[in-house]
């Protein structure tokens, strides 16, 4: 009798069991999915501000804001060609609120670098130093050390140019909206705002990668985000 109860406590233990995985399943797919039409559902959910120190935090929350208020502004836009073009411009723009919270958080590791090789440590070991082996080895490290300051610098001024220049032409957006019908210039600039942001997130990459990179050289694809 004993046994007969176990098997059917135990089937009865698959049964829901399996009822419950079968309601979980559409919820589960709805959160893969994300939130509404341009994105800012699934990118908002996963990007965090504070994961990250200051200045970089800064740079994200005010990406983040550039993308909500045009959120908005394509809220407010009646159904239609004009509304449709806006959304899909939309998705551009989360697109490059990602890549800002990338670079971010690429920027973050930076200064955790710099204050890992200890500048000021490196310094003393070399006065300190009589071999010139040593003194070679010192100094190599302190080379790397003014590259990657180098480097911070200048991912920090350009992310802060790019993600003005993002919240600049959302507010262009806004005249869009009312029916001047500018979408494929807005479109073009905030493609091209997300290619330098690709190119300052490869740059930045290549930095916690090698030590070095040739991205923030003067060239192709690194012209300022204001022209």
């Amino acid at each position: 009798m004993a046994t007969v109860v176990s098997v059917l406590i135990g089937i009865a233990v698959c049964g829901l069991a399996i009822w419950a995985a079968w309601r979980l399943r559409p919820s589960q797919q709805g959160s893969k999915l994300g939130g509404g039409p341009s994105g800012l559902g699934t990118s908002a959910a996963r990007i965090d501000p504070f994961g990250v120190g200051e200045p970089w935090r800064r740079h994200v929350a005010a990406a983040q804001s550039a993308q909500r208020r045009f959120t908005k502004i394509v809220s407010t836009m009646a159904d239609g060609p004009l509304r449709a073009r806006m959304a899909e411009i939309g998705r551009q723009v989360d697109k490059g609120v990602d890549e800002c919270w990338q670079i971010a958080k690429h920027g973050d590791r930076l200064d955790d670098t710099i204050r890992e090789l200890d500048g000021p440590g490196l310094t003393a070991r070399l006065e300190r130093a009589a071999d010139p082996t040593t003194r070679q080895s010192v100094q190599n490290q302190l080379d790397s050390l003014d590259r990657i300051r180098a480097a911070r610098a200048q991912t920090d001024a350009r992310l802060r140019a790019l993600q003005t220049r993002l919240g600049e032409l959302v507010s262009q957006a806004a005249e869009v909206s009312i029916g001047t019908d500018r979408t494929a210039e807005l479109g073009s600039a905030v493609d091209d705002v997300v290619v330098q942001l690709e190119a300052l997130l490869q740059a930045v990459d290549e930095v916690n990668t090698t030590g070095r990179s040739r991205g923030f050289d003067t060239g192709p694809g690194t012209t300022s985000p204001g022209t």
